[in-house]
């Protein structure tokens, strides 16, 4: 997939440059809104070849399962506070091994998940016995027979990752309920890790990235832009949506590393729809 990156993908303006050197791969800063984003972009997931659940593969995925999965309880937690027990109709966007979903199900709620990783997806149903999605949110599956389906979505630890994270929250959005939650949460940069490698890399004229690579990644589903609290916030209130909840941390969670979002889609009239511009800056 070619794309502009002199276009800001939060934005839109071209008003995007190269800010900072990782190996063969670029930060772009965008002038206008301040955005961080890498100048990589994944491949259509249906363009790559499916690849089958090795031994080696089951042992990388088991290695690295318990990552973010200690969040979960109080990802739920939230989610409950927020929502309500009685059952909903959740969809857990990047759902990894299904490690939400099954705990959403223990509790009632009604649950589908994404994982565009096939490998992840057979992991999931190997050990889980649960059935993940292969088609984005984007794709007519999803846009055509789930609109205004679902009570609640979540994306934890995702919109980072996405090519383009505005047109991802509007095709999410599209799936929700007038009423209905948007949850997520997303490494933060306003991290002392972040400004401490943004000063070192200036004063070394780029010699020294320091953390910067933690933060990015060229690798298939890796890290593709990181947002301030602010940004966050701003694109789903420009979506239409309602900040009920914000936070830097999860209760019982030391580290203030992150950004915790949830939002509510208002009731509208039938007239009124998401609007997202199409992009216009893929060549």
């Amino acid at each position: 997939m070619d794309y502009d990156f002199k276009h800001c993908k939060l934005c839109r303006q071209a008003s995007a440059e190269p800010l900072y050197q990782l190996g063969d791969s670029n930060v772009y800063c965008c002038k206008q809104c301040d955005f961080h984003f890498l100048d990589q972009l994944d491949s259509p997931p249906d363009s790559v070849p499916e690849k089958n659940l090795s031994a080696a593969s089951r042992r990388y995925i088991e290695s690295r399962s318990n990552e973010g999965a200690h969040l979960h309880p109080s990802r739920f937690a939230l989610l409950q506070n927020l929502s309500g027990t009685s059952p909903l109709k959740l969809l857990d966007i990047g759902a990894g091994l299904g490690q939400f979903q099954l705990l959403a199900k223990r509790h009632g709620y009604e649950t589908f998940g994404i994982e565009p990783s096939s490998l992840r997806r057979q992991y999931a149903r190997e050990t889980f016995a649960l059935e993940l999605s292969d088609q984005l949110v984007d794709s007519d599956h999803w846009q055509i027979h789930y609109s205004e389906f679902f009570d609640l979505i979540t994306l934890w630890d995702v919109i980072e990752h996405v090519n383009f994270p505005r047109e991802t929250c509007t095709d999410a959005l599209r799936l929700l309920k007038p009423g209905g939650i948007l949850l997520l949460d997303t490494p933060s940069r306003n991290v002392l890790p972040y400004r401490l490698s943004e000063l070192t890399y200036r004063l070394s004229r780029g010699s020294i990235s320091l953390f910067l690579p933690g933060f990015y990644s060229a690798l298939p589903f890796g890290h593709k832009q990181i947002f301030t609290p602010k940004q966050l916030g701003s694109l789903l209130e420009e979506l239409g949506l309602e900040i009920i909840h914000q936070a830097k941390a999860y209760p019982h969670q030391h580290k203030k590393d992150k950004i915790i979002i949830a939002a509510v889609k208002p009731p509208r009239s039938a007239d009124q729809a998401i609007n997202c511009p199409p992009l216009t800056s893929i060549t």
